[in-house]
């Protein structure tokens, strides 16, 4: 064999090499935002979706407000969102005016949860009416005692500001009144529940991916929630096919 000839083959094998890792590069997706997108929808399904699409998913759990923050400024391909995109954009120019704008998005629904308010099995609280448990989230009722439990005050757990669920909660639910400052804020949706079945006393909200035995959930009132994903503009071909592939394995799980 020639020297010519191995230095062509040897250029055109670093040539294929360079090509496949673009065609990888472009088919990586960068998802980010809510956690019950990723738990009830993406994460569930992540295999199936990269198979049937060919692409490869990369996930990251941070919140609606952080999932479309990453969106808008181009760090991310896909949002996750469990609440209105426009309430979600207004908490976050509220805190930090022009930090974003939604002009353009596009949401696509891909699923469904139902929030439900939730106690510790101890409590011998097992229902509340909406007038009650309004009263007890925005701090007018402080004590279990008030609401035919025992003489112990409440403890309001929530979700950090620019997690969907807690919005989802003060404007859906509260009508667009603020959860009581006394309560007890977390930066993770999960971490919600856990801290309710550590706590006789507490009262919080979860899901059906997050409520388990070890809290009990309180009859009166619920939200409904819609699980969606969001593009910067129309999608392009990779964000098409991964939203089309959520959405048919979040509606079957349905």
């Amino acid at each position: 064999m020639s020297c010519m000839f191995q230095k062509a083959l040897m250029a055109g094998a670093v040539f294929l090499l360079l090509a496949n890792g673009d065609a990888l590069a472009a088919g990586e997706l960068k998802i980010s935002g809510s956690a019950t997108v990723a738990a009830g929808v993406v994460n569930p399904n992540k295999a199936a979706i990269e198979q049937e699409t060919g692409l490869k998913v990369n996930v990251i759990v941070n919140g609606d407000g952080n999932g479309l923050k990453d969106l808008y400024a181009g760090k991310s391909d896909v949002a996750m969102v469990a609440s209105p995109i426009k309430l979600t954009e207004a908490n976050l120019n509220k805190a930090n005016p022009g930090s974003i704008s939604i002009e353009g998005f596009e949401v696509v629904p891909v699923g469904g949860e139902t929030l439900r308010f939730i106690v510790h099995p101890s409590n011998p609280v097992k229902a509340l009416t909406e007038a009650q448990l309004k009263d007890i989230f925005t701090g007018k009722i402080t004590s279990w005692k008030d609401v035919g439990g025992g003489d112990q005050p409440i403890i309001v757990v929530t979700a950090a500001q620019g997690l969907g669920q807690r919005t989802l909660v003060v404007n859906q639910f509260l009508g667009g009144t603020e959860i009581t400052d006394k309560a007890r804020p977390v930066q993770s949706f999960v971490q919600l529940s856990q801290i309710v079945a550590q706590a006789p006393n507490a009262i919080g909200y979860g899901n059906g991916a997050s409520i388990t035995p070890a809290v009990a959930p309180v009859a009166g009132a619920e939200i409904k929630q819609v699980l969606a994903l969001v593009t910067k503009g129309p999608p392009t071909p990779d964000a098409k096919k991964f939203i089309e592939a959520a959405a048919k394995l979040g509606a079957a799980k349905k």
